[in-house]
């Protein structure tokens, strides 16, 4: 196969990822198929964005979900473009010929992949480096899984996101060092130019991400209107930039990245006010405590919903952790431009990297102690989407009902909360009268449950707990949108019996049906014996 490197190459720990359009080997015009490629690493070459490379392997089409309710990662990556992947062995590619591509993203990839490096080379390494580069740079190919689930599990995942909080900074930043450029009107405009141009070089490098973009935009009509000395409405900022986004790539609007975004802005414009008025502190600190949570609140209002219809959890400290982390994340990204600024100076770049690594050490801290608080997490929460829209329904009548005073918008919200339950309600009958199995398809694992009303078991050779990460993507989910409450029990077990299921070596006796689980080292039954069961299910 032929292809042209789309992105920039990121390494994994024993390969190189590399997302590649397929090309005509005529021309090496892309076709309008994309693939994820692993490259073998090697150490003599190296392959980077805009380059056309050979190489011999078997492309696979990217596989479904195998599992009941698991992650689509087919449909995520083709709403990408993306069809196809392949790992790729050593000798078995090489370069062929160079693109200059899209030369803004190209240049875009180069510097980010520049300024990681710069990380790198003052001695930043592990945690420090992934939440720097993710931060700072939009760069979280190198996160730790694990790192990621703590944030999320205290509610402060946004933090790892460029966003607009990080635009923000760089523009007062950038604002603060022109201010000597506002003597009158020529300047001024030069000023807007300059901050401008920092501002979308900086979407650039983030890689032109919707929440980054979302608010250069909104900063690039403020600029302007403050140049004009024009007020600019902040909810046709939004429109703007969300229409300019969508024009530009309509899939964006299925991406949850871009949906959490855009509804915590607007949740943020519409609820922070409401929020912030209902208390004025006297004390300055406290004030800005009030504004920090009314902000978070607001975020949370808005957001809530869809989080809990995707990842079926809420946590319960997120305004402890909010108020803990945002100030400190700001004064980490404070400290990551300071360092780029000075990398260049050996001494002063050293005692920088080192605060800022004490920096992001102690935010690490805060974010685990919090996770491992008692009921951090309000774990398998289950809504339709039907339920989904009827809360966002809900919450739109709440705030009508607030600013208009009116009772029909209080009734109206009465109605939608007596309809979420009684969905609610019904969902839950038809979940706790299903008797069922399902054999489940985890790689070098072999997994069956039994359910009866809502309680289930867990037969499993390695599965040993609900920590695990077999068992996060392929049951967890099943299990949330099921309303299960399961056990595991290790599959190589004699003897167990509960209320509804008795095992006894391989046989299975539950809902009036016998069951004979074949496990890969079971011999076939022997042909001269008759095996009386219901069914024979092969592990």
């Amino acid at each position: 196969w032929i292809a042209k490197v789309e992105e920039q190459p990121v390494a994994k720990a024993k390969s190189v990822k590399v997302v590649a359009s397929i090309c005509q080997p005529n021309n090496y015009t892309a076709l309008n198929q994309k693939a994820v490629l692993y490259l073998a690493p090697d150490s003599c070459r190296n392959v980077q964005q805009g380059q056309i490379i050979l190489f011999f392997a078997y492309l696979s089409e990217i596989a479904g979900p195998e599992n009941p309710y698991a992650f689509d990662y087919k449909q995520f990556m083709k709403r990408k473009g993306i069809g196809y992947t392949a790992y790729v062995p050593k000798m078995s590619w090489k370069i062929i010929g160079q693109e200059q591509g899209h030369y803004v993203m190209t240049s875009a990839g180069k510097i980010q992949h520049y300024f990681s490096g710069i990380f790198a080379d003052v001695g930043m390494s592990g945690d420090e480096y992934s939440i720097i580069t993710a931060i700072l740079l939009g760069n979280d190919e190198t996160m730790n899984p694990s790192l990621k689930s703590s944030y999320a599990a205290a509610g402060v995942s946004h933090i790892l996101c460029v966003s607009g909080m990080h635009v923000g900074i760089i523009f007062m930043i950038l604002d603060f060092l022109l201010k000597p450029l506002e003597l009158n009107d020529k300047s001024r405009l030069l000023k807007t130019i300059i901050l401008m141009l920092f501002i979308w070089a900086y979407a650039c490098i983030t890689g032109l991400s919707p929440s980054v973009t979302r608010a250069a935009t909104m900063f690039t009509f403020v600029s302007v209107g403050g140049l004009l000395r024009r007020n600019t409405n902040i909810f046709h900022s939004l429109y703007a930039s969300l229409f300019i986004l969508l024009l530009i790539k309509p899939l964006l609007l299925f991406e949850l990245g871009f949906q959490l975004s855009y509804l915590a802005v607007f949740g943020i414009v519409l609820f922070q006010k409401m929020i912030v008025s209902l208390w004025t502190p006297k004390n300055k600190i406290l004030s800005y405590f009030w504004n920090l949570i009314s902000v978070s609140m607001a975020a949370q209002i808005s957001t809530f919903p869809l989080s809990v219809f995707y990842f079926g959890q809420f946590p319960n400290y997120f305004l402890l952790a909010n108020m803990s982390v945002i100030a400190l994340s700001f004064i980490v990204v404070v400290s990551g431009v300071v360092l780029l600024s000075v990398s260049f100076i050996p001494f002063v770049s050293t005692a920088v990297s080192w605060v800022l690594t004490k920096e992001i050490q102690l935010m690490n801290i805060i974010i685990t102690g919090i996770e491992g608080l008692p009921g951090a997490v309000t774990e398998n929460i289950s809504i339709s989407f039907e339920q989904m829209i009827l809360f966002y329904a809900l919450i739109s009548f709440i705030y009508l009902m607030i600013i208009k005073k009116k009772k029909t918008f209080y009734w109206c919200s009465l109605s939608i909360l007596l309809f979420i339950i009684i969905l609610f309600d019904i969902d839950k009958y038809r979940t706790q009268n299903i008797d069922n199995h399902i054999v489940f398809k985890i790689n070098k694992t072999q997994a069956v449950e039994f359910s009866h009303h809502g309680s289930g078991v867990i037969f499993s050779d390695s599965l040993r707990n609900k920590e695990s990460s077999d068992y996060g993507f392929s049951i967890k989910n099943y299990e949330r949108h099921e309303r299960i409450v399961s056990k595991i029990v290790n599959l190589d077990t004699m003897d167990y019996e509960n209320d509804y299921l008795l095992k006894h070596h391989n046989f299975i006796i539950t809902n009036q049906k016998i069951y004979y689980l074949k496990q890969k080292k079971d011999k076939l039954w022997d042909k001269n014996r008759y095996l009386s069961v219901d069914s024979v299910l092969i592990l």
